[in-house]
């Protein structure tokens, strides 16, 4: 493996950024740490924090003049139902590019999230691979203007910096774990079903998704992918697809929730069908086709249903603790 340098990590204090950062500190890294909001207590010694934008001049200069052998890019609006203007544009386009171009002067490599909304609805509900991005036949594209915007990013990113630039998109599907409460609705809907079901011993789905399906993938898995990454030669620039590969059904993760509830209590899990109040911005099936990143990064970590079941009743049994605490 090649030496890492100092890695700069921007939206530190988001969930997948505190990850990051605590991944990074035990890898042996050095650390900047960036973001508007207050560093965690429990990662304050373990970087550098700075309090402010990603896309500062300040900032921008500090990489194109070779301050940052790796720039990890975690910030972003991830809210789903964010309206259009221009501080969508800013955060999740323009400003990454911008971000990009000083990588490029300094000679840092690049490691951004991208995100699997940006397929939309999938028509054949199969895994899908990078290159079907706009392919109406096998993807809607983006339901929503958060989508859009990555997806803009992605594209951009391919066309300008084809030469010249060490860069990776990773298109998440949908991240769990612990530590991800502060994300309130947009956190991934497996935690959310976990956490009702711990503290309630009920769930609220809504009434047309029994046949949905997800696409998880645990956040230890992500970070540690992401320190491979860094540490490992260059991979191929371009976006890949970031999750385990498979999809869990709506109805195997209730079944999940009822037998760790009835393992727990010994009661029943109560279910509740809601109607849902925007289908047509829905993604019924996530679904990514892991090919790519697996023959670029052969020994990256990888998950299975099992291994994702074992990581929801950890998490689980942290929010049945942390309810009576």
């Amino acid at each position: 493996m090649t030496p890492a340098g100092e890695v700069l990590v921007t939206g530190a204090a988001g969930f997948i950024g505190r990850h990051t950062v605590a991944a990074f500190h035990r890898a042996g890294c050095q650390v900047t740490a960036v973001d508007l909001r207050p560093a965690p207590n429990h990662l304050a010694g373990k970087a550098r924090w700075q309090h402010r934008d990603f896309a500062s001049p300040a900032l921008l200069a500090e990489i194109a003049a070779g301050r940052y052998a790796t720039v990890v890019h975690q910030a972003g609006i991830s809210d789903t139902r964010v309206p259009a203007g221009p501080e969508l544009d800013e955060t999740n386009t323009l400003g990454p590019l911008r971000l990009a171009d000083a990588c490029r002067t300094g000679g840092a490599r690049l490691i951004y999230a991208s995100s699997h909304s940006v397929y939309g609805t999938l028509h054949h509900r199969t895994a899908i691979a990078e290159d079907a991005d706009t392919d109406s036949s096998r993807c809607s594209g983006p339901l929503n203007l958060y989508a859009a915007s990555k997806l803009a990013l992605d594209q951009q990113m391919r066309a300008r910096h084809g030469t010249g630039l060490d860069w990776v998109g990773l298109r998440y599907t949908n991240v769990f774990g612990p530590d991800e409460a502060d994300k309130g609705p947009m956190a991934s809907i497996l935690s959310q079903l976990l956490r009702q079901a711990a503290r309630t011993g009920q769930i609220r789905v809504f009434d047309d998704s029994l046949t949905a399906a997800r696409d998880y993938i645990p956040v230890e898995t992500v970070t540690t992918t992401i320190v491979q990454l860094v540490k490992h030669p260059p991979v191929p620039a371009g976006v890949y697809n970031f999750g385990g590969g498979y999809a869990v059904s709506f109805a195997d993760v209730a079944q999940w929730c009822a037998r760790l509830h009835r393992d727990a209590t010994g009661g029943t899990l109560l279910a509740e069908l809601v109607p849902n109040p925007d289908t047509a911005a829905y993604q019924y099936f996530t679904c990514a086709d892991m090919t790519a990143l697996d023959k670029a990064l052969p020994d990256r970590p990888t998950v299975s249903t099992v291994s994702v079941e074992a990581r929801a009743a950890e998490l689980f049994e942290a929010f049945r603790k942390s309810d009576t605490e």
